[in-house]
């Protein structure tokens, strides 16, 4: 079995969270327990930006619901930029996202320690990076910034979709052609620059354990790291996360039913807990695709061999 398959790094990542499953739950809870918080503050205030311009659409829109009164639509945004409940609601959720990237920091780190069979310090370990605060901003902002730029192709593809609109010569009457090669080519541009995206999310998804495991770094440094890791292994490390897929699709279909069978406050808990077991797995996988290209699995075989010796 190849050392990159995913079976194998999920072997790896259960054996590592063998009885420290309830501690990878909580870990997972606190580094996403800002952003519920507030969005938990957000739907009890009335206070949701987006929900709120979704309702004003809704309620902008004629009898037949096929256009929007833009005057009415323009009044409503205007009046929400006036409550002073939603522009607090914008500060917290800046705040939740400024705190996540060193608590996420904290949970690699916990997780490598798992791996590499080190003693498990509990809870607090989520806590082990709050140093990196800034340097974790730092890297969350530049691997969001390589990304966009990465996107710019596609983006480029679709706003050439306007070309065909604007050449059009027909007294001001759209042509079909015209529309279709528009569409199409918006089309294209959007497959492309979402394909795009994801390559350079791939590029990089190992630069928060690149980070955790060297405090020193800088974050340019460590996304550059995570960049010539994954060279070559690319294909690879998408493989783990599709791999992941069916996981989540099978908690959104017990949580469903669990809705029908027990009511709603349940399936929300039970949404939770599960999104956050398979948070936890994947991370604990990630992390071992990091350590295998690291090391080449010497240095989780220190923490595994035994159990590993006895599954065999």
């Amino acid at each position: 079995m190849s050392a990159y398959s995913s079976a194998y790094l999920k072997r790896l990542a259960r054996t590592a969270l063998k009885g420290h499953w309830l501690t990878a739950i909580l870990i997972a809870l606190i580094v996403n327990l800002p952003s519920l918080l507030v969005q938990g503050i957000a739907a009890v205030t009335g206070n949701d930006l987006a929900g709120r311009l979704q309702n004003l659409l809704i309620a902008s829109m004629n009898s037949s619901g096929t256009a929007v009164n833009m005057d009415r639509f323009a009044d409503g945004v205007q009046a929400i930029r006036t409550e002073t409940g939603i522009w607090v609601m914008q500060g917290l959720n800046a705040a939740a996202w400024l705190l996540t990237p060193c608590l996420t920091l904290g949970m690699a780190a916990w997780m490598l320690g798992r791996l590499r069979g080190q003693e498990d310090g509990g809870v607090k370990g989520v806590f082990s990076r709050i140093s990196l605060f800034l340097k974790g901003i730092g890297l969350r902002l530049f691997v969001a910034l390589r990304i966009v730029l990465f996107m710019l192709p596609g983006a480029a593809l679709s706003l050439l979709s306007l070309v065909p609109l604007l050449m059009n010569g027909d007294g001001g009457q759209i042509s079909q052609a015209a529309l279709s090669a528009s569409m199409g080519l918006q089309t294209v541009g959007l497959i492309a620059a979402m394909a795009l995206g994801i390559m350079a999310a791939v590029r990089y998804g190992l630069s928060d354990m690149e980070m955790a495991d060297h405090p020193e770094w800088s974050p340019i440094r460590a996304a550059r790291a995570s960049r010539d890791a994954t060279k070559g292994l690319r294909g690879q490390l998408f493989a783990v996360y599709l791999s992941f897929v069916p996981w989540y699709l099978l908690g959104m279909l017990v949580s469903s039913l669990c809705f029908e069978m027990f009511g709603s406050v349940p399936a929300l808990m039970l949404e939770m807990l599960v999104s956050l077991a398979i948070s936890a797995y994947l991370n604990a996988t990630v992390c071992g695709f990091y350590l295998v290209g690291e090391s080449g699995g010497e240095a989780i075989q220190d923490g595994t061999s035994d159990e590993d010796g006895a599954e065999e």
